[in-house]
């Protein structure tokens, strides 16, 4: 434990008159940390295969993520440059070399690499899983790919690859324990959507209007 958050917690505890941790409870407590124990998984968290693939579409359909089937991932820029029209705001992309490689130029797209801002049109990242169990994408920040890509453009288009369709979320948090934890993990299920005003449903109330989802 850092000694900020050691400090931290500990005025916490004092606060709430319960004092030090006994050194015993300390060391119980950073080595379930280490090896964190999985509760009950239910069934359907349990999917591999085909069977997580084909229950990861049609969770994320019914969330209205649009899924786009790809071959080769080669394919992405020209259905980019459908999903902008004639827009002529720029793509903005994640940083990763199997994106940044790609035939940009060939397909007409302009592409930028910033932090994204309100009133961007569209951008494309990259994510760690998806999970078969909701429908849902699992991405986690990183220095070529700011949060912000997942957050502010209308459009959020991402890269899966079946291998990377995992049962449940427990399956996830392995993946992202493998490393080093981000800063940020964002679970994304569908486009942002809200209900709170007079109960009629509004996409992109807090983020993109639509998430499209490149399946390769």
């Amino acid at each position: 434990m850092s000694l900020a958050r050691h400090q931290i917690l500990s005025r916490i505890r004092k606060g709430l008159g319960r004092g030090a941790l006994p050194e015993e409870k300390q060391q119980q407590l950073h080595a379930a940390m280490a090896q964190p124990q999985r509760n009950l998984v239910p069934q359907r968290a349990q999917a591999q295969g085909q069977a997580a693939i084909d229950m990861f579409v049609d969770m994320a359909t019914e969330a209205v993520s649009e899924i786009i089937h790809i071959n080769q991932v080669e394919q992405i820029p020209a259905h980019i440059d459908n999903l902008m029209g004639n827009d002529s705001r720029p793509l903005l992309l994640s940083q990763e070399p199997e994106l940044t490689s790609l035939d940009w130029d060939g397909a007409n797209v302009s592409t930028t690499a910033r932090l994204a801002q309100k009133g961007d049109l569209i951008s494309l990242t990259t994510c760690i899983a998806g999970v078969a169990e909701t429908g849902t994408l699992v991405l986690k920040s990183n220095p070529k790919s700011p949060t912000t890509l997942n957050l502010l453009p209308d459009i959020h288009c991402v890269l899966l690859r079946k291998e990377q369709i995992i049962g449940g979320y427990e399956d996830a948090w392995d993946l992202v324990r493998q490393e080093k934890l981000p800063r940020t993990v964002n679970f994304i299920t569908g486009p942002s959507r809200s209900a709170d005003i007079e109960q009629k449903l509004q996409m992109g109330a807090h983020g993109p209007k639509r998430l499209v989802i490149f399946l390769l």
